[in-house]
């Protein structure tokens, strides 16, 4: 015989136990999807308005705030420049995520006594992240590309390298000519010289200043401005103006410059280019490329159980089949939950993962109302509490600062929040084999914990010591879920019952999305779900 149920069971969970000796196999299809999350303090919206995934990956410029080792460069070019106020900028981003999850978990169950049963469920789980990525969409954003020079261009290397050998020899020239002059006021030309000492000191002071910054960063840095750009035009002026500069000092033996300028970045950045920031290490990134990925493996593993406290029925079969007035049944249950899915990987900002990667324990209550013989409506309340454990995780100091170097990924440790569900199944059974039912879901998740504190030295940042702590992690893990849903059920138990089938069975559907959200990073969730349900006797009699 079937477990003990209703006619129809429905597409939710329930209060029923699995009887002494009754083996029950589940299986289902659950595809999730979700391209939207209920936002927080992101700048112009309020707080728990829908917005896009990729939204963390989407910047109008793309500058020190989230390279800040461009700010030596930038620093570096506004003193060039003579511009304290021109801001380096890569250029902007468009990122728009869309993520799939398919679970297939299978759950094995046996009644040991009347009122208890021990189950286990194994999920295998497949996600897919859809990645759509581009730099620079208009073609004009960003005043930072490549260095020519950097990558061993041939003749960025030799217009640089001149225009700091020639700086170099007019500067040099000058100062012999003004050290002589010094010793020797009286010779050949040296009181036209000694008449303009302070102007021709302060040239070679400056340009000496000058080529030097322009050598350092055109030989060295991995970024320099783009051809045609505020700050390399203003360069190439300033090198025109110590041109002119030192040309009327020709008659002294100073030699000419005639260099236009070091050579500048000749392009923006592509894709291409964007990708190669995210993956090589000379760029301190060390990531996976911003692009399509997915991967499947189990997920995390329950083990547990169910013992029936309170049942009107009685154990009586055949009032379950066919129930008359007001009845109630009550169960316990918990579970224990083994962390063999896999997280997110740090390494990949866009990672989905098959599991939480923590221990946990979860704790149920299930509680079944039935009105006649053809509605009935269940309550389940859930609590669930992770156990702590140490994780490799990328420190970033707020949550929509994804893009975070290598050296902030660090060995933290974690502590996730727990977690307080409420679902409740309205059902309608409408003949011996259809029942439809409602689902609605609150879920509460509390804040996760992380602490650690590492103090990273400026030979590794590349700009100066930095301490992080662990615990701007916990910044929007705390989130608030309503779901709504519903579904179709079949179920020929009855007809088994009566003998007239040979397999006892039950198939649902059931559809679910999320319908309001808070928190930052609480996604809006469309699932779709097939499940069947198999019955056998394993021992015991009728």
């Amino acid at each position: 015989m079937p477990a003990p149920a209703q006619r129809v069971l429905g597409t939710a969970d329930d209060a029923l136990v699995v009887p002494r000796g009754v083996f029950r196999f589940r299986t289902l299809g659950q595809w999730t999807s979700f391209n939207e999350r209920y936002g927080m303090d992101t700048p112009g919206r309020p707080n728990g308005a829908l917005e896009p995934l990729g939204i963390d990956f989407t910047r109008d410029t793309i500058g020190v705030r989230q390279f800040p080792n461009l700010d030596s460069l930038q620093a570096g070019l506004q003193a060039l420049t003579g511009n304290p106020n021109w801001n380096a900028t890569l250029g902007n981003t468009l990122v728009n995520l869309r993520d799939h999850v398919a679970a297939f978990p299978f759950v094995f169950e046996a009644g040991l006594s009347k009122r208890f049963s021990l189950g286990i469920q194994i999920p295998y789980v497949v996600t897919r992240t859809a990645v759509f990525f581009n730099v620079n969409t208009s073609g004009i954003q960003g005043n930072l590309g490549f260095n020519p020079a950097a990558f061993s261009n041939a003749t960025a290397v030799a217009q640089d390298a001149t225009m700091f050998s020639q700086f170099t020899a007019s500067a040099n020239s000058l100062q012999a000519a003004l050290d002589n002059c010094a010793a020797n006021p009286t010779a050949p030309g040296c009181p036209q010289l000694n008449a303009q000492r302070t102007d021709a000191q302060a040239l070679v002071t400056s340009s000496r200043v000058f080529a030097g910054g322009v050598n350092q960063i055109y030989k060295t840095s991995p970024f320099v401005p783009i051809v045609g750009t505020d700050a390399q035009l203003a360069i190439e002026a300033r090198v025109a103006a110590f041109k002119a500069l030192y040309g009327s000092f020709a008659a002294f033996g100073v030699p000419a410059i005639t260099t236009t300028g070091p050579f500048a970045s000749q392009n923006r950045l592509t894709l291409r280019d964007a990708q190669t920031i995210l993956t090589d290490p000379a760029f301190g990134i060390t990531a996976s490329p911003l692009q399509s990925t997915g991967h499947s493996h189990f997920g995390d593993i329950d083990i547990g159980g169910k013992l029936s406290v309170y049942d009107s029925f009685g154990g009586n079969t055949g009032a379950r089949m066919s129930p008359h007035g007001l009845n109630f049944r009550t169960a316990v249950g918990g579970i224990f939950r083994i962390p063999t899915g896999q997280i997110e990987s740090p390494d990949d900002f866009v990672d989905v993962g098959t599991g939480r990667g923590a221990k946990a324990v979860e704790g149920r209550w299930f509680g079944d109302v039935l009105v006649g013989g053809h509605f009935w409506q269940s309550f389940i309340l859930r609590f669930n509490k992770p156990f702590a454990d140490d994780q490799d995780m990328r420190i970033i100091d707020l949550p929509n600062e994804e893009l975070a170097p290598a050296y902030r990924r660090q060995r933290v440790h974690r502590e996730l929040g727990s977690a307080f569900e409420f679902e409740t199944s309205p059902r309608i059974v409408i003949n011996d084999f259809f029942a439809i039912s409602g689902n609605y879901v609150y879920r509460h998740k509390a804040q996760d914990h992380y602490t650690g504190t590492f103090t990273i030295p400026a030979a590794i940042t590349g700009f100066s010591d930095l301490t992080i702590d662990a615990s701007t992690l916990d910044l929007e893990t705390e989130t608030k879920e309503h779901r709504l849903g519903g579904g179709l059920a079949y179920s020929n138990l009855y007809a088994f019952e009566q003998g007239n089938a040979k397999v006892p069975f039950e198939v649902t559907y059931l559809h679910w999305q999320t319908v309001k959200g808070w928190g930052g990073n609480q996604p809006k969730f469309f699932t779709d779900q097939i499940q069947i349900r198999l019955y056998a006797r394993l021992f015991g009699g009728k």
